[in-house]
This record gives C-alpha cells, sequence and structure tokens, in this order.
C-alpha cells in the first residue's frame, strides 16, 4: 500500500483552549490577539464569509488523528473541531466547503482562498505577521518516534539519544524543539515532509524522527506500525498551541475566536481530544 506522502507534513501543534463565551464587550481582545465582536457581528450563518451561506475551510491532505476518511466526514480531531465551529457560527455541514491548500499558503503573507483553515498549525509571533490565528484549541508536545528494533528503541532520556541522527520536519516547530532539546549531540537530519522522515526511519536512513506527539501516536500505530513513540521533548519556552488560521486582519477572526472559546467551556473540546488524540501517558524524556 502505498504511504501517505502528506502524513503529518504540518507545523504541530497544542493548544489549551480559552474558557471564555459568548460575545465580549466591544473593545476588549481575545487571547488570540483580536478585538472581541459584538453580537450582531456574529449573527449566526451571516458572516461575511468568501461565499455568502458558504464557510470554505482550508486543509490539505488528510490523515490520523485529524482527519480520519474524508475530510467531510467529520470524524478525526480537526474535521470533527471544524464541523463544531461551524456550528456555533450557524453553518449546517453541508455548508461547509474544503479546498486544498499547503501548509505554505495557509501561513504565507498573501490573500487565502479560505475563511479560515484547520491544519495542526502552531502559533507564534513570527506567523501572526502574516496571517490571524483563532483561540487556541490544543496544547501539544514534540514526540520522539523510533524504530521498534533499532538501537534507541528502549531510550528514556534526552542523553539515551545522543549520537543519533535526529529527523526533524524543516521550517517547523520539530527543528526548533529539537535542536533546544539537545543542541550539538545529535545530527539534526530535515526533510522538507514528516512522512518522508518518517520512511527514512523505517529504512534506517535516520534514527528518530521528532514531530507533534499525536500525530506521532498515530503514525506509529496507523502509518508506520515498525515505530513507537518512546517519549516527548521537554517544552522549550511557552507551551506550543495550534490555532486555526484566518487572512489577516479577518473579520471573522473574533467570532471564530469566540466560537472556539465556547466549544472550551463547554466541554465540546475535551470530549474531542480524548475521543481522537492518545497522547496522554507519553512520558517526557528526562
Amino acid at each position: 500500500m502505498r504511504l501517505p506522502r502528506p502524513i503529518l507534513s504540518v507545523a504541530a501543534v497544542g493548544v489549551t483552549a480559552l474558557a471564555l463565551t459568548g460575545c465580549s464587550t466591544p473593545g476588549t481582545t481575545t487571547d488570540a490577539g483580536s478585538p472581541s465582536p459584538s453580537a450582531a457581528a456574529c449573527e449566526p450563518g451571516a458572516l461575511p464569509t468568501l461565499t455568502d451561506g458558504v464557510l470554505t475551510v482550508g486543509a490539505s491532505d488528510p490523515y490520523e488523528p485529524w482527519y480520519v476518511g474524508e475530510r467531510t466526514s467529520g470524524e478525526g480531531f480537526e474535521s470533527a473541531l471544524v464541523y463544531a465551529v461551524a456550528e456555533r457560527l450557524g453553518y449546517e455541514h453541508d455548508d461547509v466547503e474544503w479546498v486544498d491548500v499547503t501548509f505554505d499558503q495557509i501561513v504565507a503573507p498573501a490573500e487565502k482562498p479560505f475563511d479560515l483553515a484547520a491544519y495542526q498549525t502552531t502559533i507564534t509571533e513570527q506567523r501572526r505577521t502574516a496571517v490571524d490565528f483563532s483561540s487556541p484549541y490544543l496544547t501539544t508536545r514534540q514526540g520522539v518516534i523510533v524504530a521498534d528494533d533499532g538501537p534507541y528503541a528502549g531510550a528514556t532520556t534526552l542523553a539515551d539519544l545522543e549520537g543519533a541522527k535526529v529527523g526533524v520536519t524543516a521550517a517547523q516547530t520539530s527543528l526548533d524543539a529539537a535542536e533546544a532539546a539537545w543542541g550539538d549531540a545529535v545530527e539534526v537530519v530535515p526533510f522538507s515532509a514528516a512522512g518522508d522522515g518518517m520512511q527514512a526511519l523505517s529504512s534506517g536512513q535516520v534514527d528518530a524522527m521528532v514531530m507533534d506527539v499525536d500525530q506521532g501516536v498515530a503514525a506509529s500505530t496507523v502509518y508506520f506500525p515498525d515505530t513507537q513513540v518512546v517519549g516527548t521533548l521537554p517544552q522549550p519556552g511557552e507551551p506550543e498551541q495550534l490555532g486555526l488560521v484566518l487572512d489577516k486582519d479577518s473579520a471573522l477572526t473574533a467570532c471564530v475566536s469566540e466560537a472556539v472559546d465556547a466549544l472550551e467551556a463547554d466541554g465540546t473540546l475535551a470530549s474531542l481530544r480524548t475521543e481522537w488524540l492518545r497522547s496522554d501517558d507519553v512520558p517526557e524524556l528526562g
């Protein structure tokens, strides 16, 4: 079976979502950095979307645990999240249209072909200069994946992996996390997509691969069953959080953030994390 090339090809992720509900007082700001909307501005189904009555969502190729089957299935963490946000905004399932975009298109400073994008995009200050983010919906960690029969299968500490060739996704947060964790003690090998790195791991070209831990769990159980997640890297600095991406200064940002906040407050996000993500028991490498 052909392995899905785009698997795990995105910046990773993570997010403790906010616990705010309803419309905030005009002039205040959410943690996503956007003014809170008035009730009229977020009237269900009447937002200034690219196409009237339609919520256009950008994503790349679907893979678990974010998308199970087609993106329209509503199964998988981000597919379910999108439809929950859409419902909060007043859009039915059939009112959501998906468009194919690359990760570079999502974070580039250019006009977007979508109203929002859901593709495990880590919120960073640098990216904020080019795009808007919703309130965060997940806090994530960077996981370390190794081959079951490789020399590092028993690793429990960072020191156990010293001297290894460690794959990362170029221009993603896994690169910074790996360099912060090991410095020069490992050889960091960048790949254009994490799926390429996982194939290199399976073939013995690298000894380990660093990526979002939830992606890593899916990779080792669904796509690359000859591998395992041995632990997560210590968090360098602020926790990594994932957010929905919108065009810079989008009129929708505050309303989308409000929807995410409400889903956190009513327990929907917690339920989705429990249903679709399986990384809570992965230990941190000391």
